[in-house]
């Protein structure tokens, strides 16, 4: 698992005649199997330091490391990451099933690994009953299951969690906090989950 460095981190954009600083001089360490949280109120910059670190936003400057290997330039895809987006962002056009196998067939396995990868975490989420349904039949907590079932069964070393909690009821999102602890710590995963929510 990753442990990162991010060093001197900033991230201008324009605006009209001037410049907007979304983040600036960001220095931090993220050590490797642990659950991360950035805490802070909307604007501040977290979502855009997620995404930098993803390599879906490029930073103005400074130096992004993992294990010591600068990944400041290296595209999303080859940074082996999973994100988990407060949106869910699933697609509608696929089952349950093959939203979760999506990662594993870009990645190129072969058909029994993907299977067993997909059952797994399906099984480990509580989706696998519904295997087969739309997202469009799937609670808003059942969405952001899927989710994680989709962004864990690729594997990634790294998981990042952009309020994947904000848009379901207080139940629901009470249980499912504790439910993502439990299982980036069963699965050994490093994650940074950024919130406004200082529970």
């Amino acid at each position: 698992m990753p442990n990162i460095k991010i060093k001197k981190l900033s991230k201008r954009y324009p605006s009209g005649s001037k410049q907007v600083n979304a983040l600036n001089d960001i220095n931090l360490e993220i050590a490797d199997c642990k659950y991360h949280t950035l805490l802070g109120p909307s604007g501040c910059g977290k979502t855009t330091l997620l995404r930098t670190i993803a390599g879906l936003v490029e930073a103005t400057e400074g130096q992004i490391t993992f294990n010591n290997k600068n990944v400041s330039s290296l595209p999303v895809q080859d940074r082996d990451v999973g994100f988990v987006f407060q949106q869910f962002a699933i697609f509608p056009h696929l089952n349950v099933w093959d939203n979760t196998a999506y990662g594993p067939k870009i990645k190129g396995w072969n058909s029994k690994t993907i299977e067993e990868e997909v059952a797994k975490n399906l099984k480990l989420v509580g989706l696998y009953h519904r295997r087969d349904a739309m997202p469009n039949e799937l609670s808003g907590g059942m969405k952001q299951r899927l989710g994680l079932a989709r962004a864990l069964a690729a594997r990634p070393k790294l998981l990042l969690l952009d309020e994947p909690l904000s848009a379901l009821d207080a139940k629901i999102g009470e249980f499912l906090r504790y439910e993502l602890k439990k299982i980036v710590e069963d699965n050994k995963i490093t994650a940074i989950h950024v919130t406004h929510n200082q529970e």
